[in-house]
């Protein structure tokens, strides 16, 4: 019984397991969360922002309460917990929805690539949340990163960069 309920949780914070990717797991989480940001856009194009932001509620509720179990079992801040990419890539996307901007190729890209980048780069204040406790500095750091990602689209369209 143990067991089914670790494969669960493993499951669900390596977002049905791209977190077991043997190189960039935190790049495969983000792309898993790119499809299935894609997937409820295009299926369903109503309130389908607000459905994501929903998304990285429930997620992070769930992802706070499961961290500790996968702390204990893989150590500080684990690479196969990539629920928090999933968390923050969904952000960006559901604000751009509901701010009406029409999700183009190159947003899609541009949002995947700047994600990546900033979730890398861990630019003030994404550094500093990354050293909270607990599920917390897990998952706050990719909130951050995906904030960081909706304000640097917003300008690149409010400057027609793109």
């Amino acid at each position: 019984m143990s067991e089914s309920k670790d494969l669960i949780k493993e499951a669900f914070v390596s977002f049905f397991f791209l977190g077991r990717a043997p190189v960039a797991p935190g790049t495969f989480g983000s792309f898993g969360s790119l499809i299935l940001a894609y997937l409820i856009v295009e299926n369903i194009v109503d309130y389908s922002g607000y459905l994501l932001l929903g998304l990285c509620g429930i997620f992070y509720y769930i992802g706070l309460q499961i961290a500790p179990w996968c702390e204990d079992r893989y150590g500080k801040d684990p690479g196969i917990y990539v629920m928090d990419e999933v968390i923050g890539y969904l952000i960006p996307i559901g604000f751009l929805i509901i701010f009406g901007v029409d999700l183009t190729t190159n947003i899609w890209i541009l949002s995947f690539i700047s994600f990546r980048i900033f979730d890398v780069l861990k630019i003030w204040p994404a550094k500093d949340l990354e050293n909270m406790k607990g599920g917390h500095g897990i998952i706050l750091d990719d909130v951050a990163a995906g904030f960081q990602t909706l304000i640097f689209i917003l300008l690149i369209l409010q400057f027609n960069i793109i």
